[in-house]
């Protein structure tokens, strides 16, 4: 009788570590911060701008997500190496034998992810519910000087903030799992 053979990254792995997961959010933050940027900018997320340069914008911030997403486990290793398959230089690579070697627990690690990701979009709206950031003028049909719109700054940036900082999370609660897998094997 033989024994079976395991396939990689084959055993289910838990929550992160609280210190792993702690210094990989922190340098993601870090590398996130031109999602900051684009997300603290009116122009992109409003009505105060034009459609144009709203839609120029909007593909600004999913790059940067999705770079975000692609270098999260460069950033993980960076932070918190492990094993001989979680380094620096070698991040990428296990990723990408996970994906070739088991697509389902990639596939389940990304939606882990996406999950996130549109918690963040809700906490985003929820944020906007509770202290709008935007508002119509009451005073634009009879003043003619005045904007259509009433626009908070403040309300708009603690919107933005809420979603940077879920998103982030996101990105580093996908690229502790990817280095629990990687470590697993080692």
């Amino acid at each position: 009788m033989t024994t079976p053979r395991v396939q990689p990254f084959s055993r289910r792995v838990g929550v992160p570590p609280g210190a792993v997961f702690g210094r990989v959010y922190v340098a993601v933050l870090v590398v996130q911060l031109p999602l900051l940027a684009v997300l603290l900018t009116p122009q992109a997320r409003s009505r105060v701008s034009s459609e144009s340069v709203a839609g120029v914008l909007t593909v600004v911030l999913i790059g940067l997500v999705l770079a975000g997403l692609v270098v999260s486990p460069a950033v993980c290793a960076r932070v918190a190496p492990g094993g001989a398959r979680w380094k620096a230089g070698s991040a990428l690579s296990a990723v990408r034998a996970l994906r070739r070697e088991n697509r389902r627990v990639y596939l389940r690690l990304l939606g882990e992810w996406a999950g996130i990701y549109v918690l963040a979009q809700c906490l985003g709206g929820l944020s906007a519910v509770v202290r709008p950031y935007i508002w119509d003028n009451p005073r634009f049909g009879a003043d003619p000087a005045a904007d259509r719109w009433v626009f908070h700054y403040g309300n708009y940036a603690t919107q933005g903030a809420v979603i940077y900082l879920t998103v982030c999370a996101a990105t580093a609660w996908y690229a502790c799992r990817l280095r629990q897998f990687a470590v697993e094997e080692c």
